[in-house]
């Protein structure tokens, strides 16, 4: 695989990424619905949590979900053969 390849095919796995994103909106949405009596109800509780949740995204697509199509070597500077 082609370096192009590689990175084409690890920018798409990390895009394919949504979970902890639909679970950080869900989230506030909740608290934004169980706080409502002390909190004034807005957008933001949601938009935090989605933007958590992407970046938890990216992280654990980077990661855990993605690591085959990470170019290990070059990103920590290791050489061929060694540990």
């Amino acid at each position: 695989m082609t370096p192009e390849e590689r990175k084409e095919k690890l920018t798409q796995c990390l895009l394919c990424q949504y979970r902890m994103c639909a679970a950080g909106v869900i989230t506030g949405a909740g608290y934004s619905v169980l706080r409502r009596a002390t909190i004034r109800p807005g957008p933001w509780p949601m938009l935090a949590g989605g933007f958590v949740g992407t970046m938890g995204d990216f992280m654990f697509g980077y990661f855990v979900e993605c690591a085959h199509l990470r170019e290990t070597d070059q990103i920590f500077g290791r050489k061929e053969g060694t540990r």
